[in-house]
């Protein structure tokens, strides 16, 4: 199964594509993700992207590094005639123009929409068009990946407060037949015993029940919801 991550950086992919798509040929989109210390091409039309991207890391230098720093878009119509970044630029010989577009959740910045080109006529109007959609998609992509992530660890929370639930009954049932009392006195029974041996309730109930079954407690089983199929025609 996917992790949370994988599936918001495929979403990614699959913008930057569509991007990739309105812009000129020569043109060629990344998207990179912030990190603690660095960036993470999380997404690009073509690998020498990626290679851009990675080169102003290196260098420390770049429009997409401006961008992070800044918080504000940076647009370059000639990176030949530009002399704000020498070692970036060396390194880049076939880019002409590029666009930065920082991408931003909550006020808090994920990463930069990059778009680099050939040549210095600047892009079409649907280019943009797409460059605005995507670095407006981005957030929301950033909000449903984080929504679902809660989401699964509040369920696995509740799997697991469930299956503790079930040992700790199978351990009251045992402590009522042997003590021949009602399950609120059985449960005060091991409440005391458990703050007695310094021990976690569910801890001392699974011992409980190993002991008398001989084996470990068998935890209730809650499957998954099968994955919707959807139909296609031939």
């Amino acid at each position: 199964m996917p992790t949370d991550i994988e599936e918001f950086e495929r979403a990614l992919t699959d913008c930057v594509t569509i991007a990739g798509q309105a812009m000129p040929d020569c043109a060629m989109v990344s998207i990179a993700l912030c990190g603690d210390d660095d960036l993470h091409t999380a997404a690009c039309s073509h690998s020498r992207a990626e290679l851009l991207d990675g080169l102003q890391q290196a260098t420390g230098q770049g429009p997409v590094l401006d961008a992070i720093d800044s918080g504000k878009s940076v647009t370059v119509s000639d990176l030949a005639a530009d002399s704000r970044w020498p070692r970036f630029t060396a390194g880049a010989p076939e880019v002409r123009g590029v666009h930065c577009e920082p991408l931003a959740y909550e006020d808090v910045l994920l990463g930069v929409l990059t778009v680099y080109t050939g040549r210095s006529a600047g892009l079409p109007d649907e280019a943009w068009v797409a460059l605005r959609v995507t670095a407006a998609h981005v957030p929301v992509l950033f909000r449903t990946a984080l929504d679902v992530a809660r989401m699964r660890e509040v369920a696995a929370q509740l799997k697991e407060a469930l299956n503790t639930r079930a040992i700790i009954d199978q351990a009251l049932g045992i402590v009522m037949a042997q003590r021949r009392c009602t399950a609120r006195e059985a449960f005060e029974i091991l409440r005391q015993v458990s703050q007695d041996r310094n021990v976690k309730l569910h801890q001392l109930a699974a011992s409980i029940v190993e002991k008398v079954s001989g084996r470990p407690p068998q935890r209730s089983r809650f499957e998954e919801p099968p994955q919707r199929i959807s139909s296609r025609r031939p």
